[in-house]
């Protein structure tokens, strides 16, 4: 007799493994123990070897990837630790799983197209929209042939799909219907496949191969089918040659982001709870904060060893009445997610952050031995257009390749002229907009998030390490640091007018040159407050290779923490919040 302890490592809970190892206990003839600790889901087994490699395959076969997933191992332990107890469970929000899915969704199957098929393990019938009950093989089969002729599909809940691509200002999304085509038409890592086939089925950025003869843009959102009906259409799809098709649904999040070799959730719209147990104690008790699409809940008991509680959704609205909503400003909030960060981490002092956001700009701080917070760096507030920034670059030193600039290429200076920057100018984003249109980067619109779409995948297209070092000199105010954005742009200029044939390598080089800028900061910063420990947080770590870079440079030296149970630019606030300096929340 044997006892094999089967362990999954995940860095925020997976309710289907918790689900799964319940299901366990029940099978079969084997002593069966489970447990979750320390991030880890594990199955204690004892028996005979033919019966452990029975249950093995199992095992392989349900648990399936998920894109929380960190670890996972199979060992030979003396005695199980675990408990014959259920595992406490949150919620499953599939509709499907490794067994359901094969019967409905594929079209070999007797029950293809039933929506509605009885689920043993998942019980994934239970969750399917309201909307869609009722609803028959032959009415998806309907669906599927209106959207062969008609070129789209409006499906009740909001979700859109398309032949052609949905006019909207955010990066074209699609639904994959045969992902044997994927590595043909996309570039792709091999986590991002892997985060594409994981049970979450989140939205993961790419770019289309070279002279795509239908994808035209720079980058695209690809998720795999994450309902029901959404499996069922597809599978129609690929039976009849479509690999994808355009997508728009309202109650999607963002594209995750991947931070030193782990998935991060930039921001999500859905409801959500979760609690984090620590010892340290919070400033405030509670406090409710208004993000970009919803609202946030965080309080604090210091009740059976202290935990962090956390509240999301539309229905958080309502604790309005019992306490009014926080306004905190761009320093406070990057103060938050350090706060954030650490709190998850079981850190504290003698930390910085790199906090680049689009909605809130970008700034990094430290705290200090004492735990007091202190801005280092802030980006600067860019003018609101091109003809303003025009303006003040023909004011500074840059005059002289500027007028050069405006003489060589006529076009990309009239565009530079049409730019117009949204309210908030203060981010990374600003700042390489304006970059993207000096590099002569193609783009469907003059807006900041196409423009920086497009020299993201100039950039990553770039085959090499090596590139021009582009400036990005600090300037020295009473506080804090900034950016002398002037120079910047204008080493951009003089590097694009002494040689112009490779766009790619000087969008790399703009990514490769700010991060080692970076690594340069925080190293001063250590030699002044010894840092441990470098946050980093906000929405601008969507970016792959700015998250690529800048782990080389600065996690050379410095160990890197992200938000892994929270959100790297949401519900993060709320929870760094409890815990910062002032007087009143």
């Amino acid at each position: 007799m044997k006892t094999i302890k089967f362990e999954f490592t995940c860095s925020r809970q997976v309710p289907l493994y918790a689900h799964l190892c319940n299901e366990y206990l029940n099978y079969a003839n084997l002593n069966i123990h489970i447990g979750h600790q320390d991030g880890a889901y594990f199955i204690e087994a004892e028996g005979k070897q033919s019966e452990l490699e029975t249950l093995a395959d199992a095992i392989a076969q349900d648990f399936l990837i998920s894109v929380w997933l960190t670890d996972s191992r199979i060992a030979l332990v003396d005695a199980p630790t675990g408990s014959k107890k259920p595992l406490a469970t949150q919620p499953l929000t599939q509709e499907f799983c490794q067994q359901c899915a094969p019967q409905f969704g594929d079209n070999q199957a007797p029950e293809f197209g039933q929506l509605d098929l009885s689920c043993d393990c998942c019980h994934g019938e239970q969750r399917i929209q309201l909307a869609y009950h009722g609803l028959t093989a032959g009415d998806i089969r309907a669906m599927y042939q209106a959207l062969m002729t008609q070129g789209e599909l409006k499906l009740p809940g909001g979700i859109h799909l398309s032949l052609n691509p949905i006019s909207s200002p955010q990066r074209p999304r699609l639904l994959v219907c045969n992902p044997n085509t994927l590595n043909a038409q996309f570039h792709l890592s091999d986590p991002q496949v892997l985060a594409l086939s994981s049970i979450e089925k989140p939205l993961i950025c790419v770019r289309p191969i070279k002279d795509h003869p239908k994808l035209r843009e720079p980058l695209y959102d690809l998720c795999f089918a994450y309902n029901r009906l959404l499996v069922i259409l597809a599978e129609h799809l690929r039976q009849h040659g479509i690999d994808w098709v355009y997508l728009n649904d309202p109650a999607q999040g963002e594209a995750l982001a991947y931070i030193d070799g782990q998935w991060a959730e930039i921001r999500t719209k859905a409801p959500n709870a979760l609690r984090i147990d620590s010892p340290k104690r919070a400033l405030h008790d509670a406090v409710l904060l208004a993000g970009k699409d919803t609202y946030y809940y965080a309080s604090h008991s210091d009740k059976q060893g202290g935990h962090y509680l956390l509240e999301q959704g539309s229905e958080v609205e309502a604790r309005r009445s019992e306490l009014s909503p926080v306004n905190l400003t761009h320093e406070e909030l990057a103060q938050c997610a350090l706060h954030s960060v650490n709190l998850e981490h079981g850190l504290s002092k003698n930390s910085a952050i790199i906090y680049l956001s689009r909605d809130h700009g970008g700034q990094i701080y430290t705290l200090d031995g004492k735990c007091e917070a202190e801005r280092f760096f802030a980006l600067p507030e860019l003018p609101e257009n091109g003809y303003e920034i025009y303006h003040q670059l023909e004011q500074s030193p840059q005059r002289k390749v500027l007028e050069k600039f405006k003489q060589r290429y006529p076009e990309d200076y009239l565009r530079l002229l049409d730019l117009k920057l949204p309210a908030e100018r203060h981010s990374l984003s600003a700042l390489w907009a304006v970059g993207a249109v000096i590099l002569g980067l193609k783009t469907r619109s003059l807006s900041v998030s196409d423009l920086n779409d497009a020299l993201m995948a100039a950039a990553m297209a770039h085959r090499g390490s090596n590139s021009p070092r582009i400036d990005y000199p600090l300037t020295r105010g009473e506080a804090y640091r900034s950016l002398n954005w002037c120079k910047t742009l204008g080493s951009l200029i003089s590097f694009r007018l002494a040689d112009d044939r490779d766009s790619q390598k000087l969008a790399f080089g703009m990514h490769d040159s700010f991060a080692d800028y970076l690594a340069n900061w925080i190293e001063h910063l250590d030699l002044n407050l010894g840092v441990k420990s470098v946050a980093l947080a906000g929405s601008e770590w969507v970016n792959p290779l700015l998250c690529q870079r800048v782990a080389l440079r600065v996690g050379k030296n410095f160990p890197l923490k992200h938000n892994q149970l929270l959100e790297i630019d949401g519900n993060n606030h709320a929870i760094g919040a409890l815990l910062l300096k002032k007087r009143r929340l």
